[in-house]
């Protein structure tokens, strides 16, 4: 089965901590005044789960790291009129959880309703700004529902309808999230029936969301925009999250936008992480840890996908965490975070991508924007940047039909061989998109075994690599087997390999050759530790990357944020 086909088949049926999404004020029980941790949910297959690579950003802002932009907290929604409060006490609630009663009026924490059925029922009459609120400490059976779609037609951007949690007055004030158990399941399926009419304003918040194996948390289609989805556990479904498509006809213009998955732990999902995607869409701060586990090569920890020959416009990947992904026989085997279809204003910004080492089957790739189905897919002005790639297979870093495509300051540490950066990463395809004008530039790249630092070959013209720092022994700086006039800019890159362009051979022939890297220099770029913890920022002074990056056509960030030096640095750090 091809990723396309699967795509299709189910769309027709450094981490931030949870701290950001702590609301302010605790003058009201539905504010989630407190957030203490609930016990990680026992991973389906790995249990207990391992701790994050200790060698991943351990120090921010050296060469073992590098920095995404701020985390940003979680709304906390102005309380409106209209608030129904929910409290059971099943499997794994508070032991002195009291239950509620669906004959209560549900109108105060006082007298709080029992069921997910009766508050689901409940959301489809609120209005705009309105609240469902499920008692922190409690946990919600939704095994016996008679439906599991949560619809709102009044809910609106700007006066969101909101589930979140609330403090009961039978609490201590320390209680963990409300825990939902989903059975084999949907849970909330924002999925209006018939022609798609556009539903808009939601936010899910502080939230322990449980499944059996089988369905998915959050399922949304049929023209549903602007949904936040905040500081929630997502484990043990087929699919965390799954962004859908939309029957034909409606009044709506028939597409998803604008949602949001942030500050969130998404972890043993049989299937995806998260599937799909939107215009808008954004998945900022979070962890993924061994999602996809039900079968290698066509899961992932976030798959981006698309069909149907539309662009996504301006989508945010930014601040995660990824490993374990499709980790199959004890071994990574799928890319962690992969994107298909058409995609346009893409960021994928300070992430952290890892596997254990030893754990990476040649399945194992960290980023892959590319195609992979049979229909015309094509990526344009994608930016991948501040991204730390550790220890996963065969590349590390890879675009493919990608037009005007910027790869810069990240750090790929791969211990294998392999490639740290591939442009192209596969072959596309002859409908797809011509790839042209990649830039990659003030990348630092450590590979402890033979292979190719940055592969930019194959295809299209207005090239750029400059700036990048490359140590790859054994192995090769290059593979650049385009005429030399396929490369607009090809200079300042310092490099330690077995040989500097896997076809010419040293750096001198490749320069007689090409007229490039002019100012190149074949040297150790002098990195702080290519050992645990493996620093690949400048080790003193007089490292060889120090000042020898491009003077003009550096990146003007590094890779923590901060301006570069005049002269710049080669590689993702400034010294």
């Amino acid at each position: 089965m091809t990723e396309r086909t699967m795509a299709l088949l189910l769309a027709c049926a450094c981490f931030a901590t949870a701290a950001g999404c702590r609301a302010a004020s605790s003058a009201s029980p539905v504010g989630s005044n407190v957030d203490a941790a609930a016990p990680p949910t026992p991973d389906p297959q790995l249990d207990p789960s391992p701790n994050p690579d200790p060698n991943v950003c351990t120090v921010p802002g050296t060469g073992a790291c590098t920095s995404a932009p701020a985390a940003i907290p979680c709304p906390d929604p102005v309380l409106g009129a209209t608030v129904y409060y929910v409290c059971d006490c099943g499997a794994g609630a508070d032991p002195n959880c009291v239950p509620g009663d669906d004959a209560a009026a549900g109108t105060s924490a006082a007298a709080p309703w029992r069921s997910y059925s009766r508050a689901r029922q409940a959301f489809g009459g609120l209005p705009a700004g309105g609240t469902i609120a499920f008692c922190r400490g409690g946990s919600f059976d939704a095994t016996g529902a008679s439906s599991r779609r949560w619809v709102a037609t009044a809910c609106r951007a700007d006066a969101p309808c909101t589930v979140r949690a609330y403090a009961p007055a039978w609490g201590g004030g320390n209680e963990p999230r409300p825990i939902l158990h989903a059975g084999g399941e949907n849970l909330f399926a924002l999925e209006d029936s018939g022609e798609p009419d556009t539903e808009a304003g939601f936010v899910f918040l502080d939230l322990d969301l449980r499944g059996d194996g089988g369905g998915w948390a959050f399922f949304l289609y049929n023209d549903v925009d602007d949904v936040m989805l905040c500081n929630l556990a997502i484990s043990q479904f087929e699919i965390g999250v799954h962004v859908g498509g939309a029957n034909a006809g409606g009044t709506g213009d028939g597409k998803n936008e604008r949602v949001t998955l942030r500050n969130s732990e998404v972890t043993g999902n049989a299937g995806q992480g998260w599937l799909g995607s939107c215009s808008g869409c954004a998945i900022e701060y979070s962890r993924f840890d061994n999602n996809g586990f039900a079968q290698a090569v066509f899961s992932h920890n976030i798959y981006l996908s698309g069909s149907n020959g539309a662009y996504a416009i301006g989508e945010r990947v930014v601040g995660n965490t990824l490993s374990r992904s499709a980790f199959v026989g004890g071994a990574c085997q799928g890319v962690s975070l992969v994107v298909h279809g058409r995609h346009r204003g893409l960021l994928v910004e300070g992430n952290t991508v890892f596997e254990d080492p030893g754990t990476a089957g040649d399945g194992c790739w960290g980023i892959a924007v590319d195609p992979g189905y049979s229909e015309a897919e094509g990526f344009e002005d994608v930016v991948i940047t501040r991204n730390v790639v550790r220890d996963v297979g065969n590349i590390g870093i890879g675009v493919a039909a990608c037009a005007r495509c910027t790869i810069e300051n990240n750090v790929v540490i791969k211990n294998t061989s392999g490639v740290g950066i591939a442009a192209p990463d596969r072959a596309r395809g002859v409908d797809d998109l011509a790839q042209d004008a990649v830039v990659v530039r003030n990348n630092s790249i450590f590979l402890g075994m033979d292979g190719t630092g940055i592969r930019l070959n194959a295809d299209g013209a207005g090239h750029h690599a400059v700036s990048n720092a490359i140590l790859a022994p054994g192995g090769a700086c290059f593979d650049a087997d385009l005429a030399p006039g396929a490369y607009a800019m090809f200079d300042y890159n310092v490099c330690q390999a077995g040989v500097w362009e896997e076809a010419a051979g040293a750096l001198t022939a490749w320069q007689a050759a090409t007229g490039h890297d002019a100012h190149s220099l074949s040297a150790d770029p002098g990195f702080a530790s290519t050992v645990a913890p493996v620093d690949l920022s400048s080790a003193s002074a007089s490292s060889a990357i120090v000042d020898h990056g491009h003077p003009s056509a550096s990146a003007p960030l590094t890779a923590i944020g901060a301006a570069r030096s005049s002269p710049p640095d080669a590689g993702a750090h400034e010294r």
